[in-house]
């Protein structure tokens, strides 16, 4: 058998770093120069098939989602969130005799921001949600949530992590939850007409009762007037809620939290934690958004007394204004609220018919507890290669999307990601690529499984490819896995710098294996797309999807 030629996966990060999306053509004849080299193109077939996911594990994501999408290809998402919430500095000195003012909640959307007027307004484009349209109006209620998010699991006598999945809210949090809705606020777009609107939230300033006043805190006659209030504070887009005062001054101050402001260990199973359920108004209508919980406030404003005395002995009683800083959340620093992203979907029957779809079929790719495509290459297609001095130059998977079945109104995906799922780790390529973006998203574009779209309107999504030069080279020439070629996994992404997995309620079996891990950044993802799988029909069969393999030989 003669010599393989190797390309490092060095070599193969610095070609696609120069070359970024230039047709190949450019790359080979850097690469190979003179006339001593032919330049060729092969197509291997592959097998890709799609399974259900089912519930997936969904407890402390770094981002999670909250709301209702309806995607047409793949029917009715709906996301609600539970989290335990804490005490941003424990032990607070609370004074006597508290009353609450007023109790807000505060969660950012992802935005950018596009202009500054001269009075200081400001406007802001928002960035990942779904279904997007300030007439969408859903249900959004606030509940206590009863039951307590351990940290570790007693089946495993404590020294593994908790485990919670997309299905838990009517097995565990539902006969737990509250009977109060917390936000209760007379004003129905905070409640029973919630909808999602890009403009930035302005705190006036008050007296502390809630009347707004100029600046030298003179109440305003005309309280209705915007005009005459003094801007205390401008905040980007989100989500603000009013809160239930007579709950939280109960919780907070009440008999039964005495000795529980102490520590959070105390505090959190005292105060176990909001539920946030979502509910449509109009059947299949809503919005999603995407939400980074850690990055959220809870302000509860209130007045104590302090119990003092003068220079003569006399008792002195003085009345401050207080707040109370609570998180809610999880990230993986200062915030580590427990908490769980908790799905419900109506999938559509064309997902139901066909995610669990055979070699050959359409490929339904689904974000969150939908779906995941399995690829194998067949490795008598790869041991041809070993009878030539044939040199790869680059490798890819390419998979086209199937328009017709997505629909005109579906939002795709921007990215896909692929990876080891025999071994649950990603790909040789992908961390060989160091390429990074200003747009984190984008980060490892060598790499690939960037949305290609057309050049025109309305720009609808082509096509995905994904570079695994690097993993080829490795199966040809590592004799221990030459004849154990490993399968592949496909899975939507939402962040391409997470690649840790979380795991299947039931794992999937397919032929003799269990396969029991899903990478987080799908489950983090309530999107979809459809694919043309091995063998479409005869029209689409340039479309199916192939490993495009890139070599020169010897003249």
């Amino acid at each position: 058998m003669k010599k393989y030629f190797l390309i490092t996966a060095i070599f193969i990060l610095l070609v696609g770093i120069v070359s970024c999306d230039k047709d190949f053509n450019t790359i080979g004849s850097s690469v190979v120069g003179g006339n001593n080299f032919d330049f060729e193109k092969v197509d291997i077939p592959v097998n890709a098939f799609s399974k259900k996911t089912g519930p997936v594990q969904s407890n402390n994501l770094p981002i999670n989602h909250l709301g209702i999408y309806n995607d047409p290809a793949f029917g009715i998402t709906k996301a609600h969130y539970v989290s335990q919430i804490a005490l941003d500095f424990p032990n607070p000195t609370i004074g006597n005799s508290q009353v609450i003012d007023s109790v807000y909640l505060y969660v950012p959307y992802f935005s950018t921001l596009k202009e500054t007027a001269t009075n200081g307004s400001r406007t802001f484009e928002l960035d990942s949600i779904y279904g997007y349209d300030e007439t969408v109006k859903f249900k959004l209620h606030v509940y206590e949530n009863g039951y307590f998010i351990r940290d570790f699991d007693p089946a495993d006598n404590f020294e593994s992590a908790q485990k919670y999945y997309t299905d838990d809210k009517s097995s565990k949090i539902d006969p737990f939850k509250g009977s109060e809705l917390l936000n209760n606020s007379a004003n129905v777009s905070q409640n029973e007409a919630f909808f999602i609107e890009n403009k930035e939230i302005i705190i006036y300033k008050t007296n502390g009762s809630g009347q707004y006043v100029n600046i030298e805190n003179v109440v305003l006659l005309d309280q209705l007037d915007v005009s005459l209030r003094v801007v205390k504070e401008r905040k980007t887009p989100g989500i603000w809620l009013d809160l239930k005062k007579s709950y939280f001054q109960d919780k907070l101050f009440g008999a039964a939290a005495a000795g529980k402001l102490v520590s959070n260990t105390l505090f959190k199973d005292h105060f176990r934690g909001l539920l946030f359920e979502v509910e449509e108004i109009s059947a299949g209508v809503g919005s999603m958004a995407t939400l980074d919980f850690s990055k959220a406030e809870i302000k509860v404003l209130y007045k104590a007394t302090t119990n003092t005395t003068d220079e003569n002995g006399n008792p002195v009683i003085t009345v401050a204004s207080k707040i109370l800083s609570l998180s809610i959340g999880h990230n993986n620093s200062s915030k580590r609220n427990n908490s769980i992203n908790l799905i419900e979907n109506t999938f559509s029957n064309d997902f139901i018919a066909n995610a669990d779809s055979a070699v050959g079929a359409d490929l339904y790719l689904k974000g969150g507890n939908g779906s995941i495509v399995y690829i194998d290459i067949p490795t008598s297609e790869l041991n041809n290669f070993l009878d030539e001095d044939y040199l790869i130059n680059e490798a890819n998977l390419v998979f086209y999307i199937n328009t017709t079945k997505m629909g005109s109104n579906a939002v795709e995906p921007e990215r896909i990601y692929l990876f080891d799922a025999t071994n649950n780790t990603p790909l040789i390529d992908y961390f060989a690529d160091g390429s990074s973006s200003s747009n984190s998203k984008r980060n490892k574009f060598v790499f690939g499984g960037i949305l290609e779209r057309e050049s025109v309107d309305p720009k609808k999504g082509i096509k995905y490819k994904l570079r695994i030069s690097a993993h080829i080279n490795k199966v040809l020439n590592d004799n221990s896995t030459i004849n154990q070629n490993i399968r592949l996994g496909l899975v939507i992404s939402e962040n391409i710098n997470t690649f840790a997995g979380g795991f299947f309620k039931t794992p999937i079996t397919v032929g003799s294996n269990q396969l029991n891990i899903l990478p987080f950044s799908s489950i983090m993802s309530p999107l979809g797309t459809v694919l043309y799988g091995s063998n479409p029909s005869v029209g689409d069969y340039d479309k199916r999807v192939k490993l495009e393999i890139y070599y020169t030989k010897s003249n």
